[in-house]
């Protein structure tokens, strides 16, 4: 996303939702002498569900707590990562408790906004998927958000990965394979990699449909509004 499309897109997504759809067509009505593509980009801004335009909106108005789960959500990408493809790094267990104790913070803010309960799980849901996921980081740190999202594919809710139990040692680290065994392991790897690269890729397709849809979900509530004018008019 352009960076003049950003900022008129955050200006938009900080309103109260109840003002976008007006603010939103006011503003590329504004643009359209002076820059048509942004103006047209900016009309087909999709109006953010409510569970997103309440995060947009605790983005606005302090993005610190978001900003820190965000960044708890990247050590834990990293971690499961490494844990997967067998690499020494950061402890799993601690970095699942980080993140998990910085989404119970922003939820903390979340019921502070008096949001009906299924918003609030919608935007548990939306918060964990786009705390976990690259191409969402920015979009989360800047109030850019406008679908509930369900579970990523990646496979990384803290929620299904095993915790050690208390008073348990940790295995020792295996000796050296046999080549064969290696050859076998590597294999298995790569395969987990290329079960992974395939999940991520058909996400970010799902995503684009989802978001053509909803473009044209509002392209034909904008028409609907236009005619209703007229008829009103007339």
């Amino acid at each position: 996303m352009a960076e003049p499309l950003v900022r008129e897109t955050q200006k938009l997504y900080g309103l109260p939702l109840s003002e976008f759809t007006a603010a939103r067509n006011a503003r590329a009505k504004d643009l359209k002498q002076k820059d048509p593509d942004l103006a047209a980009a900016v009309a087909a801004l999709p109006k953010p569900s409510v569970a997103s335009g309440a995060l947009n909106a605790l983005v606005n108005e302090d993005p610190s707590e978001v900003r820190a789960l965000v960044q708890s959500g990247k050590r834990l990408r990293s971690a499961q990562e490494a844990a997967v493809v067998g690499k020494k790094g950061a402890d799993l267990n601690e970095a699942i408790a980080e993140h998990r104790t910085a989404l119970d913070r922003v939820q903390r803010d979340l019921r502070r906004r008096k949001l009906s309960g299924p918003t609030l799980d919608r935007a548990t849901q939306t918060l964990r998927v786009a705390s976990l996921d690259p191409d969402l980081w920015p979009l989360l740190e800047r109030g850019l958000l406008h679908e509930d999202l369900a579970s990523s594919g990646f496979g990384i809710d803290p929620g299904l990965v095993p915790k050690r139990k208390p008073g348990t040692k940790a295995r020792p680290e295996p000796k050296a394979k046999p080549k064969p065994a290696r050859k076998a392991e590597e294999r298995r790897r790569r395969a987990a990699r290329e079960a992974l690269r395939e999940a991520e890729a058909a996400l970010a397709d799902a995503r684009q449909r989802a978001r053509a849809a909803q473009r044209d979900v509002e392209r034909a509530e904008a028409a609907v509004e236009t005619a209703r004018k007229r008829v009103e008019d007339a």
